[in-house]
């Protein structure tokens, strides 16, 4: 069933930024949003699905979905994100798909002080906040995607099902062969041209996005390791070592510290539980 989501009416050029809380668990039905809307993670993750696949971001990441289209969410920890809704001029900015992105600290600081009432500074603050927002997260930037593609051949899409529900299994291609009702071959050929990726790349890339879910969730690397399906900790860290760039503990650095927008009064900066 699709939700419509009930969102502010939103000016020309205008945005609205507010902090938002999802309790652990929290699953959010298959839904549009009438305004472009950018979420960043300050703790906890965001796992946001549509039809092109899965997208984590834990904190220090963030998901840009262009208006209407069709997704689901869920919040596997606790959350806290910073959702800005954007107008349908500014949303034109971003890409036409589901997007995710590395938060700058600029990026940052700035949808902290788009949290802040305006104080009677009138639409020039707001309007060169937009402007600076949208420059900034529309900044090309190297960084490896937390992201799983997804298929859409029927054959492919039911593999790709099992696998994302069973990511420690260590089936080949022959295997899972029955649960498509197709040829290995016909498999290996589905994975390339749909997901641009050879079906053990992309294998590798399931275990990498889910293993940084089981990581920022507080489970350890040996425990990550072996629920992933791997026979030690060492050939997962140099697994995730090889695709990331970092090992899992360098990169885990990152998110113990979880930026958490500060107020001086919180009653000014509005605060939605779900």
């Amino acid at each position: 069933m699709l939700v419509a989501a009930n969102l502010p009416d939103l000016g020309q050029g205008a945005l609205e930024a507010t902090l938002v809380e999802h309790g652990a668990g929290a699953d959010i039905p298959l839904h549009a949003h009438a305004a472009g809307q950018l979420s960043l993670v300050i703790s906890g993750t965001l796992s946001l699905s549509d039809k092109r696949g899965w997208w984590l971001a834990p904190p220090g990441r963030g998901i840009w979905v262009p208006p209407g289209v069709e997704h689901t969410a869920c919040y596997a920890k606790a959350s806290v994100h910073i959702k800005i809704l954007f107008s349908p001029e500014l949303s034109k900015s971003f890409p036409a798909h589901c997007h995710a992105l590395a938060v700058s600290s600029f990026l940052h600081a700035l949808a902290c002080e788009a949290l802040s009432p305006p104080h009677g500074e009138g639409d020039e603050k707001g309007d060169l906040m937009a402007k600076l927002i949208v420059i900034e997260a529309t900044k090309p930037r190297h960084d490896v995607g937390l992201f799983v593609p997804q298929g859409r051949d029927p054959r492919l899409v039911r593999v790709i099902n099992r696998l994302l529900a069973n990511p420690s299994i260590d089936e080949t291609l022959e295997d899972l062969s029955g649960v498509a009702m197709s040829s290995a071959r016909t498999l290996s050929r589905l994975f390339v041209s749909e997901t641009g990726m050879t079906f053990g790349r992309w294998r590798e890339h399931l275990r990498v996005v889910k293993a940084v879910d089981h990581l920022v969730r507080g489970e350890s690397i040996t425990q990550t390791a072996i629920s992933l399906g791997f026979g030690t900790a060492s050939s997962f860290t140099t697994m995730f070592t090889r695709i990331m760039g970092t090992p899992p503990a360098r990169y885990l650095k990152d998110f113990e510290k979880p930026r958490r927008p500060d107020a001086e009064n919180p009653a000014d900066r509005p605060t939605r539980r779900s």
